[in-house]
């Protein structure tokens, strides 16, 4: 992997002033403030204006990461295109797609299988648009600029996650609602206005003649992953905490709404509260690593990050509207926080493990592999929830997310001190690469 070729007006050392990282960044920011608000207005028009069940509101959120399975077949696609252009594109579809719910809505033809189908197909392209924005990256910034760019565009993450749900949060009627929906469809096709205005070249694509079977391309992103000892131990980490964590996300509205009468306004501040943790985290993330070593910072963000998330189904024991709120406010600021420490460590991480033309199919393999079991922990949750009640669910959720910790410590990853170098990841890799 090379470095990107500055600009007239980059300094040594800095993106600050990388002309089109900054144009990246401001687009990605822009899309991750439309998902943002999407994530979380359409639960709120299920459970306010359409009245859906905790099976409904399990089927919502399964069906909005349902397309993560679809990480691999979109990793061989972002290695065979300009993965700008595929982003622009992405944008406008799910612009799109998110303008007609205000549309139905008004024509009467909005229902909760409605929502399923939107979701959905907004899920897909969301996971195209991601995995060709994390295979962009290095190609644009260089090796060297990689944990910059991740620490930056974590940030604006964490800036989505504060903001967006306070917007979210007026979505309370239809009309709101619509006007809502509206700033988040804007928010994607500026993110693909900005993306056109990129002037570094796409790495060319193969040609069809160079390009492997799509079948054997996903084999050797599969195999990548499960034979390389640092990215197997993520998989694995990961696949298990979505598995609780995406139960328990399942029910949160439902929970807060109905079980702990937390009005709608408070539900969306309550979200809010994790932007200003994760905007922390992605702060300190590199400095952290820094001074403990990259192995345990990981190990004791991710610790910390699923120890907050007990103070859910602690906050049923409150006594008060006002306790409650500033529990599961002080989990949603704990959780982010920690989490983004983490995840810029690890994403950098991968990216400095990969080579360039196998970026799309190892973050792609990673992705569909750690999250396969996001929509049949989503789904499980809501209908055990009908079953034995919410809050018992949540109880299980939340303890069963605290063994990644195990994982992560029983690895490799704690005796990694520094980011390697290509000297150290060309060793760590598998021996055998195909296709």
């Amino acid at each position: 992997m090379t470095a990107a070729e500055p600009t007239e007006t980059e300094p040594a050392g800095t993106l600050w002033r990388h002309a089109d990282f900054v144009k990246l960044w401001a687009g990605q920011t822009l899309a991750m403030f439309g998902a943002q608000i999407t994530r979380t207005v359409l639960p709120l028009i299920a459970v306010i204006l359409l009245d859906a069940s905790a099976t409904d509101m399990g089927i919502l959120s399964s069906l909005s990461q349902l397309p993560f399975l679809l990480f691999l077949f979109a990793g061989v696609w972002a290695d065979r295109v300009r993965r700008r252009h595929a982003m622009v594109w992405t944008d406008l579809g799910r612009f799109a797609l998110l303008g007609t719910i205000p549309v139905l809505y008004l024509a009467g033809w909005l229902t909760v299988e409605v929502l399923w189908v939107v979701i959905f197909a907004i899920g897909v392209l969301g996971v195209m648009f991601e995995t060709a924005y994390h295979a962009y990256l290095p190609a644009l910034v260089g090796r060297e600029f990689v944990a910059e760019g991740n620490q930056k565009l974590e940030l604006s993450r964490s800036t989505a996650q504060f903001a967006g749900p306070g917007i979210a949060g007026l979505a309370v009627n239809a009309v709101a609602s619509a006007l809502v929906l509206v700033v988040s469809a804007a928010t994607y096709v500026a993110s693909a206005v900005l993306l056109m205005f990129v002037r570094r070249p796409d790495t060319p694509p193969p040609s069809p003649q160079a390009r492997p079977n799509a079948f054997k391309a996903i084999g050797a992103g599969l195999s990548w992953v499960l034979r390389h000892p640092v990215l197997r131990t993520i998989t694995v980490a990961t696949a298990v905490f979505w598995f609780f964590y995406s139960a328990l996300q399942a029910l949160y509205v439902l929970y807060l709404v109905r079980d702990l009468d937390v009005p709608a306004g408070w539900v969306a501040a309550i979200f809010a509260a994790a932007g200003p943790g994760a905007m922390v985290g992605s702060w300190l993330s590199i400095a952290v690593m820094r001074r403990l070593g990259l192995g345990r910072t990981v190990v004791w963000g991710v610790g910390a990050a699923t120890s907050v998330l007990l103070l859910v189904p602690l906050s049923g024991f409150a006594g008060s509207l006002w306790l409650v709120i500033v529990l599961l406010a002080a989990s949603q600021f704990g959780y982010g926080l920690f989490s983004q420490i983490g995840t810029v460590i690890q994403t950098t991480l991968r990216q400095v493990l990969t080579p360039d033309d196998m970026q799309g199919r190892v973050v792609a393999s990673l992705r569909a592999m750690s999250l396969a079991m996001v929509p049949v922990g989503a789904l499980l949750g809501g209908v055990l929830a009908d079953v034995f009640g919410v809050a018992p669910v949540l109880w299980a959720a939340s303890i069963g997310a605290l063994t990644p910790v195990l994982v992560y410590a029983t690895s490799v990853i704690p005796g990694i001190r520094e980011l390697p170098t290509e000297e150290e990841a060309a060793a760590m890799a598998p021996e055998v690469r195909k296709a």
